[in-house]
């Protein structure tokens, strides 16, 4: 943690920073999302197919590093033979042999130790995928569990609009039967009564889908509550929201970044292989082995045991180019992945900048959505007022209750959008340093 300060200490700041404000961390204000993320590297079926991906790289190490070493075969063989030679009796033997063989490579101008250090820059790029992939995922779960709250939020809004349209029926209703009001007015609340209950209808629908697509995408089988805590309502209301300034993630790099670096790695490894392939491979060997040597007279024979210890060299001569092309292909793909890495690197200070300046956007626009929040109740206020005095008509009183309700979405939408923001960026640039 030390050396990671020390090479960036820019992103010891930023984390101070970042991290002051647990008040705007999604799952500070809604327990079960807290422990969705906390059991998310267990349930999630794309985490684990990656788990899996992780122990294939980490077999293709033990694979690599295999043909360095040493090998040793065994092999006996038992033979029973039987001879009818011309002008001799029939001849019915058996005989037995062994062989024991070792091998270990000993120079082939590098290839075996970069095909060793690409299966190890294999496994580090599968650990950096399995890295991001976490971090995508808690990022999507916190936005999808914001959404769900935020379809949750307008349906109960919904409710309490259609429980008001069905006691302004009933007065309404009243004064019919008093002659103080007409048909039309009657069918006015039964028609928004009609488009509230059917809006509400979709919003349920909705609410159904987007929970079911956050268990595939979290693996969580349990209820969902959807249920804030006490924070959140004072947090909605009277947070104060900060920002922060770019200089101070100006150290950080992406997890693409990372993984392209050891691609282009594993290129320039590749061009070593490849420049190996026409040149002599020496190798050690050493053996046992047993044969059958016939006697002067070709009527019997006895075993002979050898013994040899020794150099065995390949050299191939001439492979029609393969290894020609496999250069060219491993430098074409390194000089590719090169310009991927600076325009990928550009990229990613964009983003961050491209996110700082979101951040103060939505920070802004929270406050104007509180505003309209504030004006849309006193507006209600004034309009029931006026409709029970009827100054007003029962469209211009709904008008004002579906404001306020509107009102409310655009306030917790605009919160959730700065918390998605936000948290992304926490993911971005924290989690690769934890």
């Amino acid at each position: 943690m030390k050396c990671l300060f020390s090479i960036f200490p820019s992103i010891a700041v930023f984390s101070a920073t970042l991290s002051g404000g647990n008040k705007e961390v999604t799952e500070t204000h809604f327990g079960e999302l807290k422990q969705v993320l906390i059991e998310l590297e267990e349930n999630a079926p794309l985490i684990k197919e990656e788990f899996q991906r992780l122990e294939e790289m980490k077999a293709g190490v033990l694979l690599a590093d295999s043909v360095r070493g040493w090998k040793l075969n065994l092999n006996l063989q038992g033979q029973s033979i039987q001879e009818d030679r011309p002008s001799q009796s029939y001849l019915q033997r058996y005989r037995a042999f062994g062989s024991a063989f070792i091998r270990k490579p000993i120079y082939h101008w590098g290839a075996l130790i970069s095909a060793s250090e690409i299966a190890r820059i294999e496994k580090e790029i599968s650990m950096f995928r399995l890295t991001n992939l976490i971090s995508e995922l808690r990022s999507l779960t916190r936005d999808s569990y914001l959404d769900l709250i935020v379809l949750k939020d307008q349906i109960e809004l919904n409710q309490n609009t259609i429980s008001s349209v069905e006691d302004t029926m009933n007065r309404i209703s009243q004064k019919q039967k008093l002659g103080l009001t007409n048909e039309l007015d009657v069918k006015n609340a039964e028609l928004n009564l009609l488009e509230k209950q059917i809006a509400l209808e979709d919003l349920n629908r909705s609410l159904v889908i987007a929970s079911r697509r956050f268990r595939e995408l979290t693996g969580w089988n349990d209820v969902l509550y959807l249920d804030p805590n006490a924070s959140f309502q004072e947090f909605q209301k009277d947070y104060s929201f900060n920002t922060f300034e770019p200089e101070l993630i100006a150290g950080g790099t992406s997890y693409s970044v990372e993984r392209i670096k050891n691609e282009i790695e594993v290129e320039a490894r590749k061009i070593k292989i490849a420049e190996s392939g026409l040149k002599p491979k020496v190798n050690f060997l050493a053996g046992f082995f047993q044969d059958q040597v016939p006697l002067a007279n070709n009527e019997d024979s006895f075993r002979r045991n050898n013994f040899l210890v020794g150099l065995e060299v390949n050299w191939a001569i001439w492979d029609s180019s393969k290894s020609k092309a496999e250069k060219s292909q491993s430098l074409a793909r390194k000089r590719r992945l090169e310009m991927s890495l600076e325009r990928e690197s550009k990229s990613f200070r964009i983003t961050l900048d491209g996110m700082k300046s979101e951040l103060d956007s939505l920070a802004k626009k929270v406050q104007m959505t509180r505003k309209l929040v504030e004006i849309a109740k006193k507006r209600l206020i004034v309009s029931e007022i006026e409709y029970t005095s009827d100054r007003i008509t029962l469209n211009q009183f709904m008008d004002a209750r579906i404001s306020l309700d509107q009102a409310k979405i655009k306030r917790l939408e605009s919160i959730c959008n700065y918390l998605k923001v936000k948290n992304r960026l926490e993911e971005v640039i924290l989690s690769k340093y934890e």
